[in-house]
């Protein structure tokens, strides 16, 4: 019995005309019980089963449209117009708004370590992991914080925590899910997750400790998770409404395949090769280039037929009259029948749109945001409801943003600069255009509107 593999645990057998879904393990997200991985002198707490869980979610977000495009979404809103390096503007002990730096060590620190890009890449690995990795680079006397780097999740794991439940390293490798040796890891001494600065400064004290990059840790708190925690979208892959979304593609292939597969039937008279085989010179004892030519010209055909550059195109053809015992009747050297299709195309399409739904309400994002609602229901939206729910989603990306802002708060405090020195991250409010021209203002914070 023939199995044809389609890949994502789906299988079809022919013969019997099933699909068989094979439900994938849970395991993957468990990392209770997990023992380390020893490599060399380091005991790597893992971060999967099998070490490699934001691999694996990588490769599960690119499969899936609605996935990545949600978490682009996500990480989008959140960077706003982009970091800003900014001053407090202080009346009667109160912020009354915000004005940019344009020089000073803060602007040239903002600056020299492209903090827009940092950003990104912060926001961009909260998004699908929840978890993100500043490391900070001092200067040769370690006087001053010269340098930030955002070090990408999926190759960071932390050590097993030591005797007093503390994390002392990070280990960086791009050989996680490939077996790495000790000489394939990265090793950088981390910061105290609540006071890093103290955390600092007790190490530059120490003796014990000479090097010139420390780590901090960004996160967003989940329960039970000591090391790596499980962002709640995750739930999609344990509930089964991933699998069932990425299956649908699949299965409509295999309707495709079995059911419209052929969508012609092409005759070929013996009187076309005889004439082919005369023009082109070739002897019919030559078996070789006979089926050489024919298999190249049934090619040719089978492409003409099935390729959509051509639909609405005309092949020329010959054909013949001949006497028949009831008088005369066509011949034709090629004839091209279309096979009626019996499927209406839809299949699937609410399954889909269902399981598009659920993901999507799953990681924070309604459809209609997104440029497109599927269903009937699309386009259902007003534009003063797509403005309040895009308004919403941007007062929701706050505690993730906050996160990731707040290993400056670090480098501000160490580098001993103006305690009212601020990143900001400005970003559009849309409006109705009877208050502004483009229909958006720029927001820092409430105390500070810039109408366009």
């Amino acid at each position: 019995m023939e199995i044809i593999e389609l890949g994502m645990g789906i299988s079809y057998i022919p013969e019997a005309q099933q699909i068989i879904a094979m439900q994938p393990s849970n395991s993957i997200f468990e990392d209770r019980d997990l023992q380390p991985a020893i490599i060399g002198k380091y005991k790597v707490a893992k971060w999967g089963e099998d070490n490699d869980l934001p691999q694996q979610i990588r490769a599960k977000a690119e499969a899936s449209e609605v996935v990545s495009s949600n978490l682009l979404f996500n990480t989008q809103v959140a960077y706003g117009l982009g970091p800003k390096p900014m001053r407090r503007i202080i009346e009667n002990n109160k912020v009354v708004g915000y004005e940019e730096l344009l020089d000073g060590e803060e602007a040239e620190f903002f600056e020299d370590n492209d903090i827009g890009l940092f950003m990104l890449e912060q926001l961009t690995d909260m998004n699908y992991f929840f978890n993100a990795f500043p490391e900070i680079i001092l200067s040769l006397d370690r006087r001053k914080i010269v340098s930030l780097r955002s070090k990408e999740a999926m190759f960071s794991r932390w050590s097993v925590m030591n005797s007093k439940a503390m994390i002392e390293y990070h280990l960086y490798s791009a050989k996680w899910d490939n077996s790495p040796t000790e000489q394939d890891i990265e090793v950088t001494d981390t910061l105290d997750d609540y006071n890093p600065l103290l955390d600092l400064q007790t190490k530059l004290n120490s003796s014990k400790y000479k090097q010139l990059r420390f780590m901090l840790s960004v996160f967003m708190p989940t329960p039970g998770r000591q090391y790596y925690p499980l962002p709640n979208w995750y739930s999609i892959f344990q509930s089964g409404w991933y699998d069932h979304a990425v299956a649908i593609p699949l299965l409509k292939n295999t309707i495709l395949k079995n059911n419209l597969g052929v969508k012609y039937i092409i005759y070929i008279s013996q009187d076309y090769w005889d004439r082919m085989y005369q023009l082109y010179g070739i002897s019919e004892t030559d078996k070789k280039a006979v089926q050489e030519f024919r298999n190249e010209q049934i090619q040719k055909l089978s492409n003409f037929a099935s390729g959509k550059e051509n639909a609405g195109k005309a092949i020329a053809v010959e054909k013949r009259i001949r006497q028949v015992a009831t008088g005369t009747a066509e011949e034709k050297l090629i004839e091209i029948i279309p096979i009626k299709n019996d499927l209406s195309g839809g299949e699937l399409l609410q399954d889909s749109e269902e399981a598009s739904n659920i993901i999507s309400y799953s990681m924070g994002v309604h459809t209609a945001l997104i440029g497109a609602t599927p269903g009937k229901n699309k386009g259902s939206l007003g534009g003063t409801d797509k403005r309040e729910l895009f308004m919403i989603k941007q007062a929701l990306t706050k505690p993730l943003l906050h996160r990731v802002l707040r290993t400056f708060s670090l480098i501000k405090r160490f580098n001993g600069w103006d305690k009212n020195f601020v990143i900001q991250v400005p970003e559009y409010t849309f409006t109705a255009l009877d208050q502004s021209k483009t229909g958006k203002v720029e927001t820092v914070d409430n105390n500070s509107v810039k109408t366009e």
